[in-house]
């Protein structure tokens, strides 16, 4: 992305605003801790101001909080998701027209007339489409009818592109099921949302938004989602813009490397060198991971390049080594309980080359893509004879592939150079203990013993805590943290999101 010269000036000090896409800990205070690492203060809204899952925010007190910060920041991350529909989840089915939308966008032009040397950076996600009946962040009628309408925008797409006869009976059929009014609803809010996108594109530039990321949000190859993704790369190569706006799939991620971007941009001007390593070189750069519609090693390039960092093939010239997890052909998913399709043995090489980096120095970030929505309990049983959890410079393996490649990303690029600061080591603590313990082992065992749907979101807490805090805290013990779990919260009131709570292990009584 462009950033004009006198952007790149050292400001007196670092500080960024930043508009979450909502209120949860990932999107938000996570990113808060990850930007401490790279000696950045985050300046973010109140948690009551964002809203709560379906309940969209505060939009009206979140403009004027970007007001009041202005002059005090240095330069501005914006979900316009936050900005414009409240909220992430909001954007899919809240009523707003176009008009009275778009108008929201004045905020960020009276920003920039009055701050033209301050970059803003902004991000809105393509709409989704989910491939199951779960409506908890869709519109009403999703329970009855998510699934076809997924497999009405997967195969009609299919068949405009290439014009297969069975993809075109596939999306006949999934129509025929489908009543008129809901078919005509959704897509009415999709060419909403749509139209609203390719506005924002307007104000990309040196006198507006500084770099915009369209982030592709829970993907497949072909779909509605996909078709506008062709549209708007279409339309920001006619409007030579190219240089200001990215697109690829991700979403919750976007924060973390957007921060990491401007921080890149405004104090450092200089790419971290990452080497890259395989442990599955034979199927990875064929696999497409879940919820995205591309192979893994395209979707790395993109995260690598939204944060400035760059590919060096000799590790002794790399700043990092970056280990990339997957096993076989495809992801599985921890959350949708889908196994691995061929789970094997971890590449001994690969292990073995882990720990001879180690020896040498180096930082290593590893990045567990085996599973979509929690770690690879393989990898993780075997990691540690070859380098210790608490001497990763990163670990990431939650949710999307994009999720977990961008975040870990933000966190190298941010701590830079201090990989091993109680700060830095404090965020590699919370993915171990959230990526691979809570989300999946524990969140697994959870939803076995409790139907979440049947308890009230006290009772829910109460067990989640009771079983995975004395379990998370024996686990940090044997590998030797400095940090324990305090307590923890489930933000949404449902084991899929947890907030976790480090402490100092000196802090707590033995």
């Amino acid at each position: 992305m462009s950033t004009p010269a006198e952007l790149t000036s050292p400001p007196p000090s670092r500080r960024l605003a930043l508009l979450p896409v909502d209120a949860r800990p990932v999107v938000r205070a996570q990113v808060v801790q990850l930007a401490k690492a790279g000696g950045i203060e985050l300046v973010v809204p109140p948690v009551s101001t964002l809203g709560h899952f379906r309940q969209p925010a505060e939009r009206d007190v979140l403009a004027d909080w970007l007001r009041a910060q202005a002059s005090n920041v240095q330069g501005f991350v914006v979900s316009l998701d936050m900005l414009i529909y409240g909220g992430l989840v909001p954007s899919r089915f809240i009523a707003d027209s176009k008009e009275s939308l778009l108008a929201r966008l004045d905020v960020l032009r009276q920003l920039k007339q009055a701050f033209l040397h301050k970059p803003i950076y902004a991000f809105l996600a393509t709409m989704r489409i989910s491939n199951n009946n779960v409506n908890d962040e869709e519109k009403p009628y999703w329970d009855q009818y998510g699934e076809l309408i997924w497999r009405w925008s997967y195969y009609s797409d299919q068949y405009q592109v290439t014009g297969d006869a069975e993809a075109n009976v596939q999306a006949i059929a999934a129509i025929n099921r489908i009543p008129e009014a809901i078919r005509d609803d959704y897509l009415v809010t999709r060419a909403r949302n749509f139209a609203v996108t390719c506005a924002v594109l307007d104000l990309v530039g040196y006198e507006g938004i500084n770099g915009l990321v369209l982030p592709q949000d829970d993907t497949a190859r072909y779909g509605f989602n996909i078709a506008e993704r062709r549209e708007l790369e279409a339309l920001v190569a006619t409007k030579k813009k190219a240089n200001w706006v990215r697109i690829y799939p991700g979403a919750d991620e976007v924060a973390h490397t957007l921060v990491a971007h401007v921080a890149n941009d405004v104090w450092v001007n200089a790419p971290l060198k990452v080497c890259v390593i395989y442990s599955d070189p034979d199927h990875v750069r064929r696999l497409v991971a879940r919820y995205e519609d591309r192979p893994v090693t395209a979707s790395l390039a993109a995260q690598l390049a939204a944060v400035d960092a760059v590919v060096v093939d000799d590790v002794d010239s790399a700043d990092l080594l970056l280990a990339v997890h997957t096993q076989g052909p495809a992801q599985g998913d921890w959350a949708m309980k889908i196994a691995l399709p061929s789970a094997s043995s971890i590449n001994g090489a690969w292990l073995a080359n882990l720990r001879a980096v180690h020896q040498s120095g180096k930082p290593i970030a590893v990045l567990d893509l085996a599973y979509a929505n929690g770690g690879d309990p393989v990898l993780m049983e075997q990691l540690p004879a070859y380098v210790p959890f608490s001497e990763l410079a990163a670990y990431a393996g939650w949710n999307t592939a994009s999720n977990s490649i961008g975040s870990l990303l933000a966190q190298c690029v941010l701590a830079r150079g201090a990989y091993q600061t109680p700060t830095n080591q404090e965020v590699v603590c919370l993915r171990l203990v959230e990526d691979y313990l809570y989300q999946s082992i524990w969140r697994q065992r959870i939803r076995h013993v409790i139907d979440e749907s049947a308890v009230s979101a006290v009772e829910l807490q109460a067990v989640v805590a009771q079983m995975f805090i004395p379990a998370a805290n024996a686990w940090l013990a044997e590998h030797h943290f400095a940090y324990r779990v305090g307590s923890i919260q489930l933000p949404w009131q449902r084991t899929f999101e947890i907030d976790i709570h480090l402490v100092p292990q000196s802090t707590l009584q033995e």
